[in-house]
C-alpha cells in the first residue's frame, strides 16, 4: 500500500488534511477541510477517480467559546481524518 500524504496549516486556523491512498489498485483522494467559525462543519470527502465515494461531516458549534477550541478542532479533524482512511482500508466503501 503506498501513501503519500500533504498536509498544509494557515498560520491562524487549521485548513484540512490531505492523503493520497491506493487501495486495491484504485487511488483515493482523502480530504478534510475546517470550513472556519464562520460554518463551523469539519468535512472528509473520499474521492475515487473524481468522484465522492463517501462523505462525513461534523459539527463543532460546542468547540467556539472553549479556551482550547484551536487545539479541539485539531484534535477533531485529525479524529474524523484518520478514521476514514481506516474505513477505507477497512472496504467500508467498496463499490
Amino acid at each position: 500500500m503506498l501513501i503519500t500524504t500533504t498536509s498544509f496549516y494557515n498560520l491562524k486556523m487549521l485548513t484540512g488534511f490531505n492523503n493520497n491512498i491506493t487501495y486495491k489498485n484504485q487511488e483515493y483522494h482523502i480530504q478534510t477541510e475546517n470550513r472556519g467559525t464562520h460554518d463551523p462543519i469539519i468535512i472528509t470527502l473520499i474521492y475515487c477517480k473524481g468522484a465522492i465515494v463517501a462523505s462525513k461531516k461534523t459539527n463543532y458549534t460546542h468547540l467556539i467559546n472553549e479556551n482550547d477550541f484551536m487545539e479541539g478542532v485539531r484534535q477533531t479533524m485529525e479524529t474524523q481524518h484518520r478514521d476514514m482512511i481506516k474505513a477505507l482500508l477497512a472496504g467500508e466503501f467498496d463499490r
